[in-house]
């Protein structure tokens, strides 16, 4: 097998597990989401409780960590356009998210933007 092949490979398992759940719609070509990347718990994440939150107001690049009971998972978002999403569309699947929706805003480095 070529690096290449065995990368995608890896890649692609990276995403399956972290047991995200796309919509049909809701990924690139590439199969990457639209709204953004699964990402690692760090320090300076926003930490949202989704049993608590039904709207949450984020930059474009900005990393959330969702907690519902004793589970978790980070995100980071990387959304085209800065459309909003609903964190079902996000989480893993046995996360058990609420209708909860993050509106995405541009982030001071984007150009032509505030």
């Amino acid at each position: 097998m070529t690096s290449k092949l065995v990368l995608n490979i890896a890649a692609c398992a990276a995403v399956l597990a972290t047991g995200s759940a796309f919509a049909a719609g809701d990924t690139y070509i590439n199969g990457k989401s639209i709204y953004g990347q699964p990402v690692r718990e760090t320090v300076n994440a926003k930490l949202v409780d989704v049993t608590q939150a039904q709207k949450l107001n984020v930059r474009c690049g900005e990393t959330v960590t969702f907690v519902n009971g004793d589970k978790k998972f980070s995100w980071k978002f990387d959304v085209a356009g800065h459309r909003a999403v609903d964190v079902s569309k996000i989480a893993p699947s046995d996360f058990g998210a609420k209708m909860a929706t993050v509106y995405i805003a541009p982030n001071e480095f984007e150009r032509g933007r505030s």
